[in-house]
Order: structure tokens, then C-alpha cells, then sequence
């Protein structure tokens, strides 16, 4: 009786949406190239056959999972990887079109501005700034291609990607929330965040993520 009143209340929980997000971004300056990676890793884009070949461990991306990434790979997303020897212990997603966190928003980007998303790091690779590092590679990348802007998110719990985004100079740019029981729940936007992002993108019907 009493295990079956825990999973009640597990599943109520977890059906219950009270979440707040802070949008970040950086703008690119000529500094951030050249990009130097750390000590005994080595940095660089993914492919969709590295996506295939990962390992759940190291990248929290499961069978399923491997196969979608692949996907957004060929629909113009990229893959930041970081290895150790041969092995990817480290991946960040870049959307080059749209600021986009699957039920709560999808706003289009300018042009020459990214969105990173969905950042993990290996439970054997941790405490090595490897998240701080994936973000220095991609603003690399952008300040050779002369690019503007560098956009990312964080809930407001979770402390250490939000430091790593400090200690290289993001700022917040807003926030938004999602608020309800179960889905559809209520997503709303900031006012900062509308005016920097105005423009509302549907959904494909088809999300990769």
C-alpha cells in the first residue's frame, strides 16, 4: 500500500510543470579565435556516422537518440565532440536557424546568430571545464566566420551550467516559463525576450529532438 502510494505521488510530480528558463547570449569578438582546447582533448565537429558510434555513458545518447542526432546532422544542425584518445566524451548541439527548446518555444534566429543546446559531459569527464571549452570552440568558429552572436539557455536551478555561461561573459537576455499539469501547459514569454527574438516559428511536426 505504501509503494503504491509512492508511485503516486512519483507520477504526480513529475506530471507537474513549474519550470523557468534564462536565455543567454554573447556577442563574438575577434579574441575568441584561435580556440585552444584543453590538455588531452581533442575538440571538433561531429559527423552523423560519430553521432552512430557514440556511447551511451559518455554521451547519454541511447540507440534511439544516436539515430535522431544523425538526423538533425543532415537537416543542418552541427555537433560539437570532444574526445578522449578515440572516445567522444563530450557533445553540444548547434541549431543554426532557431532558438528552440521542443514545448516551450521556437523563435527564429538572425543570421548570424546560433543557439547551442542539449550540452553533456562524461560522468568520467567531469570537473574539466569541458562545457566552458565546447562553448569557447563554437565561439571560435563564429568569430572566423564573422559571425554576431552566440545564444544559449539555462533553468534557473541549474547552477553550473549557469556559472560556465558567467564565466565567459553571457549575459541574460530573458527568460521564459512553463507552468501547468501535464501537457499542453502554459509557456510564456518575457517581454525582453519577444523584442530580441520577435519573430515565432511553427513546429515542423516532425521535432529531431
Amino acid at each position: 500500500m505504501l509503494q503504491d502510494l509512492r508511485r503516486a505521488i512519483g507520477r504526480l510530480r513529475w506530471s507537474v510543470v513549474w519550470d523557468t528558463f534564462d536565455v543567454f547570449v554573447r556577442d563574438v569578438v575577434p579574441a575568441d579565435s584561435p580556440f585552444e582546447a584543453p590538455l588531452g582533448y581533442a575538440f571538433g565537429w561531429g559527423t552523423p556516422e560519430d553521432v552512430r558510434g557514440c556511447e551511451q555513458h559518455h554521451t547519454e545518447l541511447g540507440e534511439r537518440d544516436r539515430e535522431r542526432g544523425a538526423r538533425r546532422l543532415e537537416i543542418g544542425h552541427r555537433v560539437v565532440v570532444a574526445r578522449s584518445g578515440s572516445t567522444i566524451v563530450f557533445t553540444m548541439w548547434v541549431n543554426p536557424r532557431h532558438l528552440n527548446v521542443p514545448g516551450y518555444v521556437k523563435r527564429a534566429l538572425a543570421p548570424d546568430e546560433v543557439f547551442i543546446y542539449k550540452a553533456y559531459t562524461s560522468p568520467d569527464h567531469r570537473g574539466r571545464k569541458l562545457y566552458q571549452a565546447g562553448m569557447r570552440f563554437v565561439l571560435a568558429d563564429l568569430a572566423e566566420r564573422g559571425a554576431r552572436r552566440l545564444v544559449g539557455y539555462a533553468h534557473v536551478a541549474k547552477d553550473v551550467s549557469r556559472a560556465g555561461l558567467d564565466r565567459l561573459g553571457f549575459r541574460s537576455l530573458g527568460t521564459f516559463t512553463g507552468r501547468g499539469f501535464r501537457r499542453p501547459f502554459v509557456v510564456r514569454l518575457s517581454q525582453d525576450l519577444r523584442a530580441a527574438f520577435p519573430v515565432a516559428a511553427a513546429r515542423s511536426g516532425c521535432e529531431l529532438w
